[in-house]
């Protein structure tokens, strides 16, 4: 993966380069997939993926969120292969996916409706609170996804008393599923 640029962000998001990396290993992405990210954020998933595959389609609600997700495109040129939609969620997705990250969970049982339909090879949802990942396990097990649960937690080195200290980051609860299988 190349390098991105997010000069423009609206609030920090659990979807750190670390978590990121570990995402679009699990997504596998191909170059002729369709990739939704469905709660953009400021869209470093969305540049990410647009590094991999042809087509990328990008769903915020947030209008200053839809405007740093724009800027930050241009900013690592990848506007071109990204179709980024002002909507909440299911409003504004796509007909079909083979690869489908749930960034935000607002509607969750409409948009896993929605995945339901789409038949995605993959969809991963991250959760920073443990009830949402609850929420999030169950919603996929009604749905027969058979969901795989990781906790991710990423620690960063600090300077303490002139030595280094490692302070963790927020752990993540990444919920992954195959759409379509028997859970």
């Amino acid at each position: 993966m190349g390098r991105i640029s997010l000069p423009h962000t609206t609030a920090p998001g659990p979807t750190k380069p670390e978590v990121r990396a570990i995402l679009l290993r699990t997504l596998d992405l191909q170059p002729e997939d369709h990739f939704v990210d469905v709660g953009a954020g400021t869209g470093a998933v969305t540049i990410e993926a647009a590094q991999v595959t042809k087509r990328v389609t990008a769903i915020e609600k947030d209008g200053d969120r839809v405007d740093a997700i724009r800027a930050n495109l241009e900013a690592s040129a990848s506007g071109g292969r990204v179709t980024v939609r002002h909507a909440t969620a299911p409003n504004g997705l796509p007909d079909s996916a083979e690869a489908v990250f749930l960034g935000g969970t607002q509607n969750l049982e409409a948009v896993l409706n929605w995945v339901t339909q789409a038949e995605p090879r993959q969809v991963v949802l991250n959760a920073a609170r443990l009830e949402t990942a609850t929420n999030a396990i169950e919603s996929f097990e009604n749905r027969g996804f058979d969901p795989s649960v990781r906790r991710i937690s990423v620690g960063r080195g600090e300077s303490l008393a002139g030595e280094t200290a490692i302070v963790p980051d927020r752990p993540v609860y990444m919920i992954t599923g195959t759409p379509g299988e028997d859970g």
